[in-house]
């Protein structure tokens, strides 16, 4: 498969999310393009300056569904920043495109870690998974979702639950921890989670 750039160029151009050793592979035939994560195809999709349907054109492959339901929508393309990450600025993980439709002023891309959010069902935020979080949504309500950074120790997606006392945040998971206002600096509302779906 012949890509139209070298293998380092698309190594830089997707900040080192491709190893020049993958692109390697995508040339030969060793590596279906296909099976990079969401992160590295449109990683790639982006530094050859393709759109899906130029994708599929030059190589006939169909390109997953997520492409395709955004290709026509216009995109802005977000960097990924992981929970786990302590300290800023953050590093990134690398950038997807989002529909514009979902993206407002500040939104920023998290990757969930670990199960604390997880209710089992379809409305739970497993690991992997990315919410948008709006960084112009600080102030509390009850029930809503938000993204906090743990004074020292990363970023953690909890739900905000007021008691007596004040502000209380929640794992969604029983086994989950519970952090207090005093540990955290509120970073946002968690608005949508990409499968695209709406967060409640």
């Amino acid at each position: 498969m012949e890509l139209g750039l070298t293998q380092e160029q698309i190594e830089e151009l997707t900040n080192d999310a491709l190893a020049q050793r993958t692109v390697s592979d995508i040339e030969l035939g060793k590596t279906n393009p296909l099976n990079l994560n969401m992160e590295k195809f449109a990683a790639l999709l982006k530094a050859l300056r393709w759109t899906p349907r130029d994708f599929t054109e030059a190589t006939g492959l169909e390109v997953p569904r997520f492409f395709e339901q955004i290709e026509d929508q216009g995109v802005v393309w977000l960097p990924i920043v992981a929970s786990g990450t302590a300290g800023r600025p953050w590093p990134q993980e690398g950038v997807l495109p989002v529909p514009r439709e979902f993206v407002r002023p500040g939104s920023i891309l998290i990757r969930v870690e670990g199960d604390s959010m997880d209710t089992g069902d379809e409305e739970g935020l497993k690991d992997g998974d990315l919410v948008l979080v709006d960084q112009n949504l600080r102030d509390l309500r009850p029930g809503k979702i938000y993204a906090l950074e743990i004074l020292g120790d990363g970023i953690a997606i909890k739900r905000a639950k007021r008691i007596k006392r004040g502000w209380i945040f929640v794992s969604d998971n029983p086994q989950g921890p519970i952090l207090e206002p005093d540990e955290v600096v509120v970073l946002g509302e968690v608005y949508r989670k990409i499968s695209i779906r709406e967060v409640r």
